[in-house]
């Protein structure tokens, strides 16, 4: 039997990892409750938007945790009157999740900005999203590290929350 090296994460309940998602997501900075913008009408709850773009590509549960990681260290980080606008949660997930994918995945598997397009159904174009990530990188000053006590300690800490846990071994059939 063929083993995964350790550590390997396993998430248990895709509903509990859109919950924390997007709570994490709507805590990050106080945001307009204005839809001023015309594409803001089109979209969805930021829990179903999350879930959309989980569900559509298909996100490995580290890139996932990543995710999570990014928006918690990018929350320290933003100054105490920082204030956004009404899809500002949105738009910092999609720059997570892009930057969370590429740092994750080998070479020419991450996802890109027209995947993650297509995924919230064109409400925000690549252009916009290569723009997201960009702006996201510089107020993470481009620090993308996360070392495997980070994951261990976000795990022992909200774990049983995200129905996620390290796993030492996985057994492949």
């Amino acid at each position: 039997m063929d083993t995964i090296p350790p550590p390997y994460v396993c998430a248990r309940s895709p509903e509990a990892l859109t919950s924390f998602t997007t709570s994490t997501a709507n805590s990050l900075l106080p945001c307009s409750k204005q839809k001023r913008l015309s594409h803001i009408g089109r979209l969805p709850s930021l829990g179903k938007f999350i879930d959309n773009v989980f569900s559509s590509c298909q996100l490995p549960a580290p890139v996932c945790l990543v995710t999570l990681i990014y928006l918690q260290r990018l929350k320290t980080r933003l100054p105490k009157c920082a204030r956004g606008d009404f899809d500002t949660p949105y738009r910092l997930f999609l720059a997570a999740v892009l930057a969370s994918s590429k740092y994750m995945c080998e070479s020419g598997t991450e996802l890109t900005s027209y995947q993650i397009s297509v995924a919230t159904d064109g409400i925000y174009c690549a252009r916009d999203i290569n723009m997201m990530e960009r702006s996201f990188l510089g107020l993470m000053s481009y620090d993308l590290w996360v070392h495997p006590h980070e994951i261990t300690e976000f795990i022992a800490l909200y774990g049983d929350v995200l129905e996620m846990e390290m796993v030492k071994e996985l057994a492949l059939a």
